[in-house]
Order: structure tokens, then sequence, then C-alpha cells
């Protein structure tokens, strides 16, 4: 059984929680099934106590119970310990022990408040009352039982004082109860706003804040690792270099909220575009870059020269007429090129479009293969 909350801890570790409280819970109605057998022997209890059908029936219940959670069934209940369930059927055992031990009902009494315990990190106040008043109720149709049934053995004083103890006992519980169940749900609400707050640091590491796309560091990052993946393994990679022509203009002539708006609309259109293994990134200001793993030289040209068309054809709120434009310089990887050469070369290649003219794409021609290796890059084609 052990091996099995083992195997559920690696894969569903709030399932393996509840059926280690299960075990506990049939740990606990063993020891008080010990604790009542030694009591009938010792004549503290009534020797007719059916202890053995009480226990036998409660244990074959929580093992129906834990082979539920533990097939994840009891997971489309709002409760899925089924807490409520497993705590009447407690009181309900706890009641009967008390009526077989009439010497020790004072001292068993207690046993009430350890029910109680069971739901105190699953219950909320509301629910918490609920179990109270129904401990309450059992141990009062008991009473009322035997002044009914046993009117000549009964003490009403003795009666009323083990009343009103488990009644105080079980509002005291309640109170602190639902106290520490108040400060449970605190400590979740924060540890889900830490853990959130986390998410949005570790984002922000690696994201643009306006356009969501990575950063330049991040870009580094992973473009050192694909270069150091593509001479190991000598793969074909390629990086463009993009930058929105006269984007100047823009923030000057329409304001830097119209600018905004064009950078976001870039890479709305740019993540649309392109592939999800494809790196995109800003790099700084207007310009972007994209890196293109294992991607044949005519299909970069081709997914930039498309992306470069759609975005031309682009309008915008601020002034529908407007017509933005890029220019895109291209560049396949040389086996053993650094990552500052690799985009060196294609920066190279972004100029040369931009002193063409713009709204052009230029690519950086590939030298041929070294020999023994499949080439990582490729010999541009005219444009």
């Amino acid at each position: 059984m052990n091996n099995n909350i083992k195997l559920v801890l690696s894969h569903r570790p709030e399932r393996a929680l509840r059926l280690r409280r299960q075990l506990m819970a049939i740990y606990s109605y063993l020891l008080l099934w010990a604790g009542t057998v030694v009591g009938v022997e010792i004549a503290a209890f009534d020797p007719r106590t059916p202890h053995l059908l009480i226990f036998g029936s409660l244990f074959a219940a929580n093992l129906v119970v834990f082979a539920l959670v533990r097939s994840g069934f009891t997971e489309r209940f709002k409760d899925p310990s089924l807490t409520m369930v497993q705590m009447f059927a407690g009181i309900v055992v706890i009641t009967l022990l008390l009526f077989y031990a009439r010497e020790l009902r004072g001292a068993l009494l207690s046993l009430y408040l350890i029910m109680m315990t069971f739901g105190v990190f699953s219950l909320d106040r509301r629910q918490q009352i609920v179990m109270a008043v129904i401990a309450q109720l059992s141990f009062t149709v008991l009473l009322v039982y035997e002044w009914v049934q046993l009117p000549l053995t009964q003490i009403l004083a003795l009666s009323l004082s083990q009343w009103g103890v488990l009644a105080l006992i079980l509002a005291w519980f309640v109170y602190m109860g639902g106290y520490i169940h108040a400060l449970q749900q605190r400590f979740r609400a924060q540890r889900e706003s830490l853990r959130q707050a986390h998410d949005r640091l570790a984002s922000i590491a690696i994201r643009d804040e306006l356009t969501d796309l990575f950063n330049r560091r991040h870009f580094l990052e992973r473009l050192e690792e694909e270069l150091s993946r593509t001479d190991r393994e000598h793969i074909p990679l390629h990086i463009a270099v993009v930058d929105l022509d006269h984007f100047k203009r823009i923030n000057d002539t329409y304001g830097h909220p119209a600018g905004d708006e064009v950078l976001k609309r870039f890479a709305a259109l740019a993540s649309q575009c392109l592939r999800r293994s494809d790196v995109l990134a800003r790099y700084g200001g207007e310009e972007f870059v994209v890196l293109f793993p294992q991607s044949d030289h005519a299909d970069c040209e081709a997914a930039m020269t498309r992306l470069k068309e759609k975005f031309a054809e682009q309008r915008y709120d601020f002034d529908p007429s407007l017509r933005i434009t890029l220019s895109c310089g291209l560049a396949g990887h040389h086996w053993g090129e650094s990552a500052l050469a690799f985009i060196e070369r294609a920066d190279q290649a972004l100029y040369q479009a931009k002193a063409a003219g713009r709204d052009t794409l230029r690519t950086s021609c590939a030298r041929a293969p070294v020999s023994g290796a499949s080439a990582s890059g490729y010999p541009c084609r005219p444009n």
C-alpha cells in the first residue's frame, strides 16, 4: 500500500495527501478498536459490546473510501476526501461506544473532539458547525434513548453535565477550528500570490513588457544554445534582423502611443506568421530578430517575405492611409562562427536592404560547408 502511495506521490501529490490522511484515520480506528477490546476485557465496557461488528463495518467503509480516493473517482466531488461523510460515520461509531461504556462515558466524550480534528483543515466554519450539531444531536439521542429504555439507571445531574460539557467542547472547537481554517486559507492565498508574483518576475526576465516577445538577453541565450547544437549536429541555422522603416517619424508625427501600437501590431503579426519553433524577440527599439532553427534558406526567405508583405498591408486607426514597411537582413550560419559574427552579418544584410531603398530583404551569403560536414548555411539566391 505504501508503495502505491509513493507511486501516486510522483504524479498526483494532492491525491497522495488524501490517501495519507485516510491511512491516519484507519490507524486511529485501529487504536480505538484495541482500546475497546481492552476495555471489554477489564469490564470497562459492556461485555456484550459488538466491537467486531462495529469496527469491521467501519474498516470496510474506510477501505472503500480509500479505493475511491486512490482511483480518482472522488475528485468529481467538491470535497474529494469525503470528509463530512467520514466524520459522520465516526460520530456514529463513537456514539455506539458511549452506549456500551457508561462507566467511561465522561472520559470518552473527548473522542468527539478527536473526530472533529479530522476536518479542521478541510471544512470551513459553517461545515464544522454542521458536524458539531450532528455530534451533539447524536449524544442527545443516546441520552434520550437511555432515559426512555433504562430510566432507573440514569442520573439526571450526570446526564445534564455530560451533555453540557460536550456542548462546551464542541463550541470551543468550532471557534478554534474556524480560526485555524481561516489561517490556512490565508496561507494558501499568500502562497498562491507568491507563486503568481514569481511567475510574473520570471516572465519579465525573459519577455519584453510592451510586445510580450522575448527580450534581447533571452534571445542571446537561446542563440548560444542553438549555435552549440548547430555546430555539434551540423544542422542549418538562420537569423533575420528586422527594422521598421522610418519608425522615428511615426513617433514624431503621431506620438509614442501610436508607435507602441505599431510595435505591438508587428509582434502579433510575426507571432502568427512564424513557426512555433522559431525564436522571435525584440532586440531594441524598433528592431526585431528571428532565429530559425533547422530551416532551409529558401523557407526562411519566403517566411520573411510573406511577413514583410502582410505587415505592409496593415492599417491603423490613428491614420488609415498610413503604410508602414520593414527592412530585413537574413543570414545563414557558418560552421564555427560566433554569435556576434553571425548577428553582424545579418546586420550588414539589413544595412544593404535599407541602402537599397527600404521595404526589402537582403541576404548574407553562406560559405561552402566544411569538408566532411553537412551545410549549416546555404548559398544566397539573388534578390
